[in-house]
């Protein structure tokens, strides 16, 4: 008979805010405890925006305040002393992970026995040490590695020759969604959306402004809005005022509730160099809003198909990306249809069915 025992889990993340790692850490916060799980978060960094269950230790708090190599041993002290104190059963680690020393003492001296090490992103190597002999040392015995798509598992399983591989996909709480996109929208008139981290070398978002500006769109009086933070935000806006977009292109700061934008674009753009399995494709065909996509790394484990739920283009070509935009403009009837198939698309994602493998995973 399975074991319904709750546990208590503590989910540790870079952060609670921006990225889509860290929605997906929020979101498993409410999915755990909506399975009557005790739910702990950790976050590395002093930056919370999303919404999150359960409680909260701010180790980026501490990191602000004395990041030498005396802080990092204190908030290490602090990490075992919390997991201890609170009994934790299961940690559940977003983080990257590829400094050897750090994590082998991590894995080995603070975390409890029962650990999960996501995996979000094709770039699998920002998620395990250098050194293959370390990662296998650290990872390949007692420890579970959770993939988020079957194409980021199959890497990890040829690189690192591990058996202790599951896939679990990103999860959409279509209730939360509905409710949040209910709030104003700030923007007037057509749009085209973006929204994401402002870090060009994965996101590609040069590329995107470049495309946008070749194509028939802002003629059409419509749009482009980005929304978004990070450490190439002074790069977005001078390349925004080198194409003369000022007038066609807004940024906006980042929001945690992206949903009114999204829900009243016409479509949203991907230009990823590579990705995972993107949440802001997921929320996006949830809100019944049809994608532009390029066809990044890992596209191929991804949910949007061409012509059926968006249109997907050729990588690096701001020409093809031009192209894929104007099409949803001019094609009115693949436009349609694509927005029909939208939310269909991403049933089998919804929190309530995925929150059943997690489950299964955690009680055994």
């Amino acid at each position: 008979m399975q074991n319904t025992y709750k546990k208590r889990i503590c989910i540790i993340t870079r952060s609670l805010s921006e990225g889509g790692a860290d929605r997906v850490a929020s979101i498993q916060s409410f999915l755990f405890s909506s399975l009557g799980h005790q739910v702990y978060l950790v976050t590395v960094l002093n930056s919370i925006a999303y919404p999150y269950q359960g409680t909260l230790l701010n180790l980026g708090k501490m990191k602000e305040k004395n990041d030498n190599a005396l802080g990092r041993i204190q908030r290490l002290l602090k990490l075992k002393s919390f997991l201890k104190s609170n009994k934790i059963d299961v940690v559940i680690d977003h983080r990257v992970r590829i400094k050897s020393i750090s994590e082998y003492i991590i894995s080995g001296w603070v975390y409890p026995r029962d650990a999960i090490y996501m995996v979000h992103n094709s770039t699998i190597e920002r998620y395990f040490p250098s050194s293959k002999l370390i990662t296998r040392l650290i990872y390949g015995n007692q420890a579970k590695i959770v993939c988020v798509s079957d194409a980021i598992a199959n890497k990890v399983r040829i690189k690192y020759k591990f058996n202790n591989i599951q896939t679990i996909y990103n999860a959409i709480d279509f209730n939360y969604i509905n409710k949040l996109s209910q709030e104003p929208c700030s923007i007037e008139g057509p749009f085209i959306f973006w929204y994401g981290r402002l870090e060009n070398e994965q996101k590609n978002i040069v590329l995107l402004l470049k495309a946008y500006n070749q194509s028939s769109l802002p003629d059409k009086k419509i749009k482009l809005v980005l929304m978004g933070s990070g450490k190439d935000l002074q790069l977005i806006k001078r390349t925004i005022n080198n194409l003369n977009l000022n007038s066609n292109a807004t940024l906006l700061p980042f929001s945690e509730n992206p949903f009114p934008l999204l829900r009243k674009s016409i479509f949203t753009v991907i230009s990823s160099n590579y990705e995972g399995f993107p949440m802001t494709i997921l929320e996006s065909l949830a809100c019944g809003i049809p994608v532009v996509s390029v066809r990044y790394k890992n596209y191929e484990d991804s949910i949007l198909k061409h012509r059926f739920n968006g249109v997907v283009t050729e990588p690096n070509s701001s020409q093809a990306l031009s192209e894929g935009m104007e099409q949803f403009v001019d094609d009115k009837k693949l436009y349609l249809r694509c927005c029909n198939n939208a939310v269909g698309s991403v049933e089998p994602f919804r929190i309530e069915n995925i929150s059943k493998q997690w489950e299964i995973l955690i009680q055994n």
